[in-house]
């Protein structure tokens, strides 16, 4: 399966989990679509952050937001709502999303 971008249906489900935008002072942050999207790109293709197409933001953006993500647990209830709706993981994006999980022990 080639990657895909999240639609419309699939945006709804994804951004209920999302942490609220909070007010930036300074440069606009970008669009969490975009980033989201960006970071499905790296799970799915195994790519690394670097190569990250412009289209979803800097990789360092995309990877501060996949950090923020991991940080604040969201992982597994996205991938979890997402799987439900149609969205299909190969088994290799199931391993890299489960990086996300929490370590036994710590």
């Amino acid at each position: 399966m080639a990657f895909r971008e999240i639609d419309d249906d699939l945006w709804e489900i994804v951004c209920r989990h999302l942490p609220p935008q909070k007010p930036h002072i300074g440069r606009p942050r970008r669009d969490p679509r975009h980033l989201f999207n960006g970071v499905l790109y790296v799970l799915t293709t195994g790519c690394t952050w670097s190569d990250v197409p412009a289209s979803y933001g800097t990789k360092s953006t995309v990877h501060r937001y996949h950090l923020e993500l991991c940080e604040r647990g969201v992982y597994q209830a996205i991938f979890l709502d997402l799987l439900r709706s149609g969205y299909d993981f190969r088994k290799k994006e199931s391993t890299a999303a489960g990086l996300a999980a929490p370590v036994p022990g710590s």
